[in-house]
């Protein structure tokens, strides 16, 4: 059983921000933070095997107005499995369809608590939301 001290999991939410934050284009800070506060609810509705596959088609854009996207939901789930210990590949979503159903949830479970954590941190880190 995984247990939590809230101090690491909200270290843990900071740096993976952090890293969506060198990692997306400046212009696109803002529009991070609302892809961030949408996660919680994203991932509650569509699972995280929908957002690596999102994460995927969103990275290997052309357009800069949409790789944004997919670099936030990779960041998200490079945080989710070293924070779970959850040996998953966050650029192949068959690893996610495939798991035990019983992790799968649990680990579905900690990614809407890390979405929650990640939503409240993004606007500190990456400015207040603007329209994707």
């Amino acid at each position: 059983m995984l247990k939590l001290d809230t101090r690491n999991f909200s270290e843990s939410a900071y740096s993976g921000l952090e890293r969506v934050k060198d990692a997306v284009d400046a212009n696109n800070h803002k529009k991070a933070t609302s892809i961030v506060q949408s996660l919680p609810s994203y991932i509650s509705t569509w699972g995280l095997h929908r957002l690596a596959g999102d994460g995927i088609k969103y990275a290997q854009a052309k357009s800069e107005d949409t790789k944004y996207k997919g670099q936030v939901y990779q960041e998200f789930l490079k945080t989710l499995k070293d924070l779970s210990k959850v040996a998953f590949d966050h650029t192949n979503p068959k690893t996610l369809i495939d798991m035990d159903l019983t992790v799968y949830t649990g680990l579905n479970r900690l990614a809407i608590e890390l979405a929650r954590e990640w939503s409240f941190w993004a606007p500190t880190i990456l400015g207040e939301a603007e329209e994707p």
